[in-house]
Order: structure tokens, then C-alpha cells, then sequence
């Protein structure tokens, strides 16, 4: 198991560095458009990418606590990515967890670089350079995920 982890982490890094998350072509979830779109939109600014997938009851508290931290933090860019799910189903728990953060299909890319059974919740935390911070795997609670950012000097919280 430890194996399988230490290779999913080098393939994430691998990806992190090799490629712009910035670049990636995804299905937003919570628009009814079919096309793709890239997060070009978010270059330049710290990126938090929070996966979910339907059915997970620590991916709601998970967006709970991004919820909130969205007033102390406003410059902190977040976006949902949906795996493990249909589009249908994961619209529907983004409607469940009245989501207001954009939402996407993970792509294949980033689903291959952090493994097929990707472990809900987790972050992954990119800089303004758009290079991955850090990452969290599992339920990160609010205090936390805000020492962390403070850590890795993405300055984005008003404390």
C-alpha cells in the first residue's frame, strides 16, 4: 500500500511540475455547457482544487470548511473537481452541499497523476507560480488549512 502511495505522490508531483493545472481541459459540472475550459482564469492567483465525489460525508464537512474560510480568505481561488462519479451525481451533491464554488470533471490527466482510486477529500494547494504548494489528503479542518497556507507563504487570508 505504502508503495502504491510514494508512486501516486512522485506521479503528482511529476504532473504538478510537467504540466499547468492551468492548462487542463475540464467539463465545468455546475453549468450545463458540454465544452471544455482550462482554468486560465485563475493563473496568477493561489489555487485551491478540492476533489469530491458523491456519497462522501467528509467531502460535505470538507466544503463546509471551505465555505467559511472563503470570508477570511478572499483571495484564496477555489474550485471543486468531481471524481469517482457520474456528471449527473456529482451536480447533484454540489447541489446537496449548495455549492458556490466553480465546479469540474477532474480530468483524466490529473485523475492518472493521483491515482485511479483517488482518496477523498483531499486539496491540492498550487501558488500564484502555479506550482503545487502543498497537498492534504483526508478532512483538514479550518485553523489547520489556514496554518498551512501561512506556512507555505501563499498569502491569502486576512488574520
Amino acid at each position: 500500500m505504502f508503495k502504491y502511495l510514494v508512486m501516486g505522490l512522485c506521479a503528482l508531483s511529476f504532473y504538478a511540475n510537467a504540466q499547468s493545472i492551468y492548462q487542463e481541459q475540464m467539463q465545468r459540472i455546475d453549468i450545463s455547457s458540454h465544452t471544455t475550459q482550462t482554468l486560465t482564469y485563475y493563473k496568477g492567483s493561489a489555487l485551491l482544487t478540492s476533489f469530491f465525489m458523491p456519497n462522501c460525508r467528509w467531502c460535505l464537512r470538507q466544503h463546509n470548511v471551505l465555505k467559511s474560510i472563503k470570508k477570511t480568505c478572499p483571495k484564496l481561488q477555489t474550485i471543486m473537481l468531481g471524481v469517482q462519479g457520474t456528471k449527473q451525481k456529482l451536480k447533484k451533491e454540489l447541489k446537496r452541499e449548495k455549492n458556490t464554488f466553480p465546479a469540474y470533471l477532474a480530468s483524466r490527466n490529473i485523475i492518472n497523476a493521483i491515482g485511479a482510486k483517488s482518496p477523498v477529500p483531499m486539496m491540492l494547494i498550487f501558488n500564484q507560480a502555479g506550482q503545487l504548494a502543498f497537498k492534504t489528503v483526508g478532512y483538514t479542518p479550518k485553523d489547520k488549512l489556514i496554518k498551512l497556507l501561512n506556512t507555505y507563504q501563499i498569502p491569502v487570508c486576512n488574520i
